[in-house]
């Protein structure tokens, strides 16, 4: 899953844009980042490590470049490892808890120095003709690094582009994947204090499953895709270990004839119910078929909705009960409910909707440069798209997974070279690099997912079900690979860049 930051549309200010100010001789090429989780942040390393380095050398003359990173975020949010921190954040190593997954952008960028600036905000349009962004800013204080650029006085921004990198991923459905970007933002320091918050009611509503101001018990997990088995499989466990599944039980919806349907054969989705039912009996239930149409919550119990204070807040939160209704018209009340059930791109936000399939995610062609409009009766499409790319979640086609991504990341900036060298040394006409020798960093590379089939879904820490490039695997090597640490060796690596070298 890779993923990445949610762009809102937002209502238009009344004040004038003011464009972001960047010091710079004319021979700038500025580089605009949106997003800043791993596709962007990966994009970024690559490009400050090898892309740029290259294009400098290949000038005869001084040339500068800038990259500018717009991003809601001050943290970067490890996404794969959300289903264990969500619930049991004390088994993720090193004892860090959740925060083992949320690191501070700052982390990543002050190594480059003035190469780069991060402006605090969103999209909300992109003139092609102008060749401009433009965006609201998230002003909460700042973030205290000094890296981040203070907002203006008005509410938004304009900030020029020669190459713009679209990745700001996909918007799920419920705040506890993704990083928000909306209002809901002012009121905390940062997007990723929402997501904690978000976690701290969950597992404050386990813990008072049982308690006497539930009239229901039971939970229930919309969505049947790897994030929503792995839930299942956390939640399940942690209610075996504390002791607290009399009366209890967590329903699992798939959404629709299997689970694990949209990412592997039937195989891996029958031994994923198989495995639930094997380690878990009857406190765990899948269910077939029906999705979730609608949700109300309750009121707190004993009507203590005026209470003020944060700890009454929580005790409220804890006691709100969740009513489903189901596609087959029936309704359930449950203690809790999560919804896992994916989400879609957020390119609408900021782009026309002929640049994106019918998902919300850009089009592009197979080295993620952006095809622009797709209507045939528009013949500057080409020009209108050029030096825009997109990368991750956001890309028509991707499998919202980390794998595809950290594939996608090194085309998409030998794209850029590539680009970008052309207008260096001028159309190469021959074919042959206008007699140049290109550095690796400035040569076409195509995009090859070679892990292609490769899927490991924990059920618990326990273990759990996965195959690696299409072949089956037993539960004990998902338990070495992924269920004993959710991956968060990966962190490290993603955010110094040593992944990128």
């Amino acid at each position: 899953m890779a993923s990445t930051t949610p762009q809102p549309t937002q209502p238009t200010s009344t004040a004038a844009p003011t464009a972001v100010p960047v010091p710079a001789p004319t021979n700038t090429t500025n580089i605009v980042i949106l997003g800043g989780n791993h596709a962007g942040l990966g994009t970024l390393h690559t490009l400050a490590r090898h892309t740029i380095p290259a294009l400098q050398r290949l000038s005869s003359s001084p040339s500068t470049y800038k990259i500018t990173l717009l991003t809601p975020n001050t943290h970067f949010f490890f996404k794969p490892a959300s289903p264990r921190a969500l619930i049991q954040p004390d088994l993720l190593p090193g004892g860090e808890g959740e925060d083992k997954i949320f690191r501070p952008l700052s982390e990543a960028i002050k190594q480059y120095g003035d190469l780069v600036t991060v402006i605090r905000g969103f999209a909300v349009g992109v003139d092609m003709d102008k060749k401009e962004v433009k965006f609201k800013h998230v002003d909460v204080g700042g973030s205290g690094d000094g890296l981040f650029v203070p907002p203006s006085s008005t509410d938004e921004g304009v900030v020029r582009y020669d190459v713009l990198i679209i990745a700001t991923g996909t918007k799920a459905r419920s705040a506890l994947w993704t990083l928000p970007s909306g209002p809901e933002v002012q009121t905390f320091k940062s997007a990723h204090e929402v997501v904690q918050k978000q976690w701290g009611e969950i597992r404050t509503k386990l813990k008072n499953l049982q308690s006497p101001g539930h009239q229901h018990h039971n939970i229930l997990i919309a969505g049947g895709g790897p994030v929503g088995v792995e839930t299942a499989g956390e939640v399940a466990a942690w209610l075996k270990a504390e002791g607290k599944t009399e009366g209890v039980t967590v329903t699992l919806l798939s959404g629709s004839d299997r689970l694990l349907g949209r990412n592997c054969g039937e195989g891996l989705g029958r031994k994923a119910e198989g495995y639930l039912k094997k380690n878990f009996g009857g406190l765990v239930r899948v269910r077939h078929g029906v999705k979730v149409v609608g949700t109300a919550d309750s009121s707190p119990a004993g009507g203590a909705g005026a209470a003020e204070g944060s700890a009454v807040q929580d005790e409220e939160a804890a006691q709100k009960e969740t009513t489903v209704t189901l596609s087959d018209g029936s309704t359930t009340t449950v203690a809790l409910y999560i919804d896992a059930t994916g989400g879609s791109g957020t390119a609408s936000a900021f782009l026309p909707s002929t640049w994106l399939d019918a998902t919300g995610r850009i089009n592009t062609d197979e080295f993620f440069r952006a095809r622009g409009p797709s209507s045939s009766d528009s013949p500057s499409s080409g020009a209108a798209a050029g030096g825009i790319y997109a990368v991750g979640d956001v890309v028509s086609g991707s499998d919202n997974t980390l794998i595809s991504t950290n594939f996608q990341v090194p085309v998409v900036c030998s794209s850029i070279g590539v680009d970008l060298a052309a207008q260096i040394l001028g159309p190469d006409k021959e074919g042959n690099g206008n007699g140049v020798k290109l550095p690796a960093a400035l040569k076409q590379k195509t995009y090859k997912n070679k892990l292609s089939g490769t899927l490991l879904v924990p059920i618990g820490p326990g273990g759990g079900v996965g195959q690696v490039m299409g072949w089956g695997v037993p539960s004990f090597l998902v338990k070495v690979m992924k269920a004993k640490g959710f991956l968060v060796e990966m962190v490290e690596p993603a955010v110094d860049g040593s992944q990128w070298k």
